[in-house]
């Protein structure tokens, strides 16, 4: 062979040597990455996220720290004494069946009374559940709530969340679960149930909130939080100082909707209490709430809140709203609602409108409430509401203002209602006006009331009263004068477009009277079938003052006694 044959044989076997080896690192290579896969496949397979308890842990919060976001904890029924924390994960830890309520029952976290039964303070979102268990004996996290108002500082060192405590901007989902027996003792503590603090925004839905204690929101407290508190049974929870029920505090503006909350017990706020905050609570039973000095039902200090389509019954306060109270400048939306059969001892058997609020009361139902002193349906002080298509009807109170009573400066505009079937023990069946105030009565309704006194439909005393295109129809004074209105005690009134019709007075006014340096401007009204021992349409003592157009443009038919002319005997007296 020459030497060019030699050379070509020896390439050959060159590359045949260099394609080995290449085959060699090429299968080397697939083995790696098959072995890496591997690798990945057993780290999958040996990761289990169903967790048992005690099956894999012998508690749940060993299992919260092995368990990674997504995981689920699944806890057998038994009696678990422990305080458990989320440590920031989005795990979801449930019993075996939250929809059974006896596996709920007898699935219990009890917290040994040593301190919040569960926590959520790292973040956790929406996908942090906690779902399907009984959380009792829990005594709350220590904590220190600060803010601004009105110019000062405001410290509340306590202890918050026996049950649930939830803070720092956390929003976990709280559902199916019972929230029973937590107590805390410290003055200012609050959020027996739960406590939702600093920004956070759970869930918490269909939990039944129960028989717990603590100063302020024994059953749910917010503090600058904004959660979502739905379809939830609360009740029989206690606090000593406001909100039953719950506490929604400053900056909070939850949606509170679809709960059933009763038999709740605290100084303010039987069912629901509110500070400076602006919840939406729409559609919720509110009944059988007791409170000692503000709102039953709800009360309302500084606070904004739409309160709309709730049926608030049963309740009863000493003092102050059986049903709502309003205080401190308050100006809600009430919406809607059905308010009736609620008690106070003094001011507002249905609401109470005090110290300068200025709510928009429209379409409600607001009927056979009782009160002693002040206001059956509305007591309305020092403020300007504006009560709008309301059904103001049965309600009763002991002395004055069957439907509503109007006092201490109060201008309230109050259009389209049905005021009807008001009982007053004394004065003013349908409506008492008093002390300096000026209300607005435009397009009522007000019909069939009784006082037992004077003012049938309205008794009204030092103030000034507008009334245009009203329907005063079948009031009575029973026992003195007014059958429809009486005015006392240099008031004022324009009363223009009216309609006085079945008006009894046993007295005098059958329509109206005027004592007492009262003034009067009687213009294009209609007065029928009113009937009086004297005056049946209207009639003016004691210097009164009645403006009538000339020639009169009232309306006069059927009137007990006749229309007569003015007697120029003495008195200034008008009489017709």
């Amino acid at each position: 062979m020459d030497q060019n044959g030699h050379k070509e044989t020896e390439n050959i076997e060159q590359q045949q040597k260099g394609n080995s080896s290449r085959v060699k690192m090429i299968g080397a290579g697939i083995g790696v990455v098959a072995l890496a896969a591997i690798v990945i496949l057993a780290v999958v397979f040996l990761h289990n996220p169903y967790i048992s308890v005690p099956g894999d842990y012998r508690n749940i919060q060993a299992a919260i720290e092995a368990a990674e976001d997504g995981d689920e904890i699944v806890v057998q029924p038994g009696l678990y004494y422990e305080q458990l924390d989320f440590l920031g994960k989005d795990i979801t830890v449930r019993s075996t069946d939250p929809e059974d309520p006896e596996v709920v029952a007898e699935t219990v976290i009890d917290g040994r009374r040593r301190g919040s039964v569960v926590t959520f303070q790292n973040g956790e979102g929406e996908n942090a559940v906690l779902k399907g268990f009984t959380i009792a004996g829990g005594t709350g996290t220590r904590d220190t709530l600060t803010h601004q108002y009105d110019g000062e500082e405001y410290v509340e060192d306590s202890y918050f969340g026996g049950g649930i405590y939830i803070s720092g901007n956390s929003s976990p989902t709280i559902t199916l679960n019972i929230i029973e027996g937590n107590e805390i003792e410290h003055d200012k503590s609050a959020g027996a149930g739960i406590a939702v603090l600093d920004n956070s925004s759970p869930r918490i839905t269909a939990n039944t909130i129960e028989y717990n204690s603590s100063f302020n929101g024994a059953g749910i407290y917010t503090w600058k939080s904004d959660p979502l508190i739905e379809d939830n049974i609360l009740r029989e929870n206690n606090a000593r100082n406001y909100g039953g029920g719950m506490f929604i505090d400053f900056e909070s503006n939850p949606g509170i909707s679809g709960n059933n909350i009763y038999d709740n017990r605290s100084t303010s706020g039987g069912a629901i209490a509110l500070f400076y905050a602006n919840p939406l609570i729409s559609g919720n039973t509110l009944n059988s709430n007791r409170a000692i000095w503000y709102g039953g039902g709800v009360s309302l200090f500084d606070a904004n809140p739409t309160i709309e389509n709730n049926d608030i019954s049963n309740n009863s306060a000493r003092n102050n709203g059986g049903g709502i109270a309003l205080a401190e400048a308050s100006s809600p939306d009430i919406i809607n609602n059905t308010i009736m059969e609620n008690y106070t001892e003094e001011n507002g058997g249905g609401i109470a409108v005090l110290e300068g609020s200025e709510p928009n009361i429209l379409d409600n139902i607001i009927s056979d409430n009782v009160v002693l002193l002040g206001g059956g349906g509305i007591f309305i002080k020092e403020s300007s509401p504006t009560v709008d298509g309301n059904n103001i009807v049965d309600n009763i109170v002991q002395h004055d203002g069957g439907g509503i009573a109007i006092l201490s400066e109060s201008s309230p505009l109050v259009v389209n209602n049905v005021i009807d079937n008001n009982t007053a023990g004394r004065m003013g069946g349908g409506a008492v006006v008093g002390e300096n105030s000026s209300p607005v009565l435009e397009d009522n309704s007000i019909s069939n009331n009784a006082a037992m006194a004077s003012g049938g439909g309205f008794f009204v005393q030092q103030s000034n009263i507008t009334l245009e295109r009203n329907v005063l129809s079948d009031n009575k004074a029973q026992g003195g004068s007014g059958g429809g209105i009486i005015l006392v005690a240099n008031s004022t009134a324009t009363i223009i477009d009216n309609e006085f019709t079945g008006n009894i007075s046993v007295e005098f006014g059958g329509g109206l009277v005027a004592y007492d340096e009262s003034q009067l401007d009687l213009k294009k009204n209609t007065f029928i079938a009113n009937e009086a021992e004297t005056g049946g349409a209207y009639i003016g003592f004691g210097e009164a003052s009645i403006d009538i157009s000339d020639p009169d443009d009232n309306t006069y038919q059927d009137n007990v006694p006749e229309d007569i002319e003015e007697d120029e005997n003495d008195n200034n007296e008008d009489e017709n």
